[in-house]
């Protein structure tokens, strides 16, 4: 297996046979499947009306395995990623806040089939329907529009169609800006991939008057499988560990690490993000 190399791919897709056999499903999989989602912050709560917040997000993972279709770890060509994200939130009222949020990624695979573009850009909106005391219930909703259409990049595979992300967000905080949110969802994916069931976690502790500590868990199961090359079922498990500092009432800076720590037809990632919350 490590003398095979993935050929430079130029025009439209050529897939040899022995790339068929052993590097082209499980790189279209782990490299489609494996966009890394923003960073931590509690996703139930909405802005206040005429508020709104931008946080801006540089994720740098390198993989050297993936987790094969039987969950085992497995070496692959080195693949580098690196996503930015600018995640815009903005209270239209107290419990409807509108979403935007575009991205750009750079993904190098050791031997060819690099990407530089942009990435999916997010518009959607959360509504809160719930704000009892602690507890905080809302409804959310996007549409992910793919920042390339062309099919004849490795890299590009499963990344080149609309998505729909629908869910719902539970939050409750407690002592002095603490909090615990937990979302479940579904998307729909467009095109040859599976779609796949979300249910991400997030966890803020608050250890001093200006300092959070963050904790995230990503999940993502597929719905079965897709067609064409996506004929496998994938899921992983992602963790992103990191503390954010208050520098004023308007700037947070946030620094963390972000790991796989299972899954199937999926990278094995390992990385560090930093995060810039600017509130408005």
């Amino acid at each position: 297996m490590n003398d095979v190399k993935i050929g430079r791919v130029q025009g439209q897709i050529e897939i040899r046979s022995r790339m068929m056999g052993v590097w082209s499903r499980p790189l279209a999989l782990i490299v489609a499947c494996c966009i890394a989602p923003g960073v931590a912050h509690a996703q139930a709560f909405t802005q206040p009306a005429g508020q709104g917040r931008v946080i801006t997000s540089v994720i740098h993972t390198k993989s050297d395995k993936i987790f094969d279709d039987n969950g085992a770890a497995t070496d692959v060509p080195d693949i580098s990623k690196t996503e930015i994200y600018l995640q815009g939130e903005y209270g239209v009222t107290d419990d409807l806040t509108v979403l935007l949020t575009p991205s750009f990624r750079f993904i190098s695979v050791e031997g060819g089939a690099d990407s530089a573009n942009l990435g999916y850009t997010d518009i959607g909106a959360r509504y809160r329907v719930l704000n009892d005391d602690n507890v905080v219930l809302s409804l959310q909703g996007k549409v992910r529009i793919p920042g390339q259409t062309q099919r004849n990049s490795l890299a590009q595979i499963g990344q080149t169609d609309a998505e729909y992300d629908f869910r719902g967000q539970l939050a409750y905080t407690f002592g002095q800006g603490s909090f615990v949110s937990v979302e479940s969802g579904y998307r729909v994916r467009a095109g040859e991939p599976p779609n796949e069931f979300h249910v991400d976690a997030t966890v803020g502790i608050r250890a001093s008057e200006k300092f959070l500590i963050t904790a995230n868990s990503f999940n993502v199961i597929s719905d079965g499988r897709g067609s064409g090359i996506f004929s496998s079922p994938h899921r992983y498990h992602n963790l992103f560990l990191g503390g954010a500092y208050d520098v004023s009432s308007h700037v947070t800076l946030q620094l963390g690490v972000t790991g796989t720590i299972d899954g199937r037809n999926a990278l094995r990632e390992r990385g560090a993000f930093a995060s810039v919350w600017t509130r408005f």
